[in-house]
């Protein structure tokens, strides 16, 4: 019997489920897409090896879950607000005090907020013109958007992801990110995706790569006592 790889041994000792997926590398450090035969990312390819057996998700770490909360936060995000990232807002490190959100009223709304509220703030976040705001006795321009450090965020993500998670998760999740925003923005697998009413992570691994303490950290304070399966995956290069 062959002695388990490093990745192997790692999701072991984590306690999480090890699997290892075949692609073909391409050119660069592109990968080939297992249904278009395209070149991607090694976590992009992952992720459309999944979608063969009928996932449905987002490749970026912990872009799209943390990008939903926030959207879940506000009754209505402010454009002034729409590309500041979520860790800031629930430390409130904010530059005026008309942005300081009491932390447990963003919490709060979470368990609030329905998929209508989802698409409006989604769509202010992803919004790309410029907006000018007056507030804090000052003249506010904005034209960044959420997508500018998220590409590839999709309307239709948010609102299936809500609907599979469910409030309550979503809510436990936030509440718990609150207790340490920075900390916990840091480290989340590489995919976000589900199937049915079934919701996966996947944290991808080329060869030769190993997991981080930030990513062994969210397996073991964050995602294991919520309930959240994660998946390490690691990648084997295999032939044309």
């Amino acid at each position: 019997m062959s002695k388990p790889s490093a990745l192997a041994r790692s999701a072991e000792k984590l306690g999480i489920p090890f699997e290892e997926i075949s692609l073909c590398r391409g050119p660069e450090k592109g990968w080939t897409c297992p249904q278009s035969g395209g070149f991607l990312s090694v976590e992009e390819a992952v992720l459309s090896h999944y979608k063969k057996d009928g996932w449905r998700g987002y490749s970026g770490e912990g872009g799209l879950l943390l990008n939903l909360i926030k959207a879940m936060s506000f009754k209505e995000v402010p454009h002034r607000n729409r590309a500041t990232y979520i860790e800031a807002l629930y430390f409130q490190n904010v530059a005026f005090e008309e942005d300081r959100f009491a932390p447990a009223t963003l919490i709060a709304q979470v368990l609030k907020a329905d998929q209508a509220t989802v698409v409006k703030n989604f769509d202010v976040m992803a919004y790309r013109e410029m907006t000018v705001e007056r507030y804090a006795g000052s003249r506010s321009s904005e034209s960044t958007s959420m997508l500018d450090f998220f590409p590839g965020l999709e309307r239709w993500m948010f609102v299936e992801l809500l609907a599979v998670a469910g409030n309550t998760l979503l809510h436990a999740i936030a509440s718990k990110f609150a207790e340490n925003p920075y900390e916990y923005r840091r480290g989340w697998p590489d995919i976000t995706m589900w199937r049915g009413h079934e919701l996966r992570f996947v944290e991808v691994k080329g060869p030769g790569d190993r997991l981080h303490e930030s990513q062994k950290k969210i397996v073991a304070e964050f995602a294991k006592p919520l309930g959240l399966h994660v998946t390490l995956a690691g990648v084997l290069e295999g032939s044309q």
